[in-house]
């Protein structure tokens, strides 16, 4: 039996890094064979002694044996005794972590459900740890290897053949070039305020000019002077749509001039009938409210 997953891994995390060489398109990756249990010394900040693994199974002859199967048929290094801890039950285990920070980058937990089914479990600290510019990812390097290591010799053990032939390999996914852009300026960082405070401009002069509306009652004036309301209100409508139209056109160019993303990968009618529509209701909606 052969499993084979098709995951995103270390080029695409490295060529989000700036010391990175990584930025090439990748079509084919490559095929990883199946990791061995790593040494424990190799984790970031392991406090020794360590332990490759610890495993609970309460004291099941079954499990022992799959256990010793783990040990010596790990890829490349089988595991020494003295490199194991072992524990009664998963809550051993958690009390044991909590005592010994760092001692064990994982565990195994088994369960002899009955003469065909052994369940088991893998524990470990999920969290990447970061060191000289490198990050631990525990996925790739804890996880995988002791799940691996379990379903190997426990179907090996079921079916009753030690030979039986399991290989796990993984591949990352083809993507392209991956350039992360550090730059930090001004521009960036004052970019999105302004754009939202160019965008209220006609909203701010419109709510000037309707204050000032009420305030010397030139609509009651012009209905005295015999002006139609719809005459008086198309005015303003006219008026404000003029400001809007303007003010929205000289912000998506003002943006695209800039060379910001927002504006460069969008539609410039869907971005501009965006600013038009949010600047062209915030003045009517105070209007209302006013009137």
């Amino acid at each position: 039996q052969v499993r084979k997953v098709t995951v995103g891994k270390e080029t695409s995390f490295n060529s989000t890094r700036l010391s990175s060489s990584e930025h090439v398109n990748i079509t084919d990756p490559k095929a990883l064979a199946s990791p061995p249990i790593p040494l424990c010394e190799d984790k970031f900040y392991a406090k020794l002694p360590c332990y490759d693994f610890v495993w609970s199974g309460n004291q099941s002859r079954r499990v022992s044996d799959i256990v010793s199967a783990i040990m010596a048929n790990n890829p490349g290094r089988p595991i020494p005794t003295n490199k194991v801890w072992f524990l009664l039950w998963p809550e051993e285990v958690d009390a044991w972590f909590t005592s010994h920070p760092l001692h064990a980058p994982g565990a195994l937990h088994f369960t002899e459900r009955n003469a065909t089914m052994i369940s088991y479990g893998v524990q470990t600290n999920s969290s990447s740890a970061p060191k000289r510019g490198q990050t631990e990812d525990p996925t790739f390097k804890f996880i995988v290897p002791l799940q691996i290591a379990a379903e190997r010799e426990i179907a090996r053990f079921l079916i009753g053949d030690p030979k039986f032939c399991w290989s796990f390999g993984f591949k990352e996914f083809a993507q392209p070039a991956v350039v992360k852009d550090v730059t930090i300026s001004p521009l960036n960082l004052m970019g999105p305020v302004f754009f939202l405070a160019f965008s209220m401009f006609s909203f701010a002069l419109q709510l000037g000019f309707l204050a000032t509306e009420k305030e010397l009652k030139l609509c009651q004036a012009m209905t005295v002077m015999g002006v139609y309301d719809t005459a008086y209100w198309l005015s303003w409508l006219i008026w404000d749509g003029i400001l809007t139209f303007v003010s929205s056109l000289f912000l998506v160019l003002f943006g695209m001039m800039f060379q910001f993303d927002f504006f460069l990968k969008n539609s410039f009618f869907v971005i501009f009938l965006l600013f038009l529509l949010f600047q062209f209701n915030m003045p009517s909606i105070h209007a209302i409210i006013f009137h």
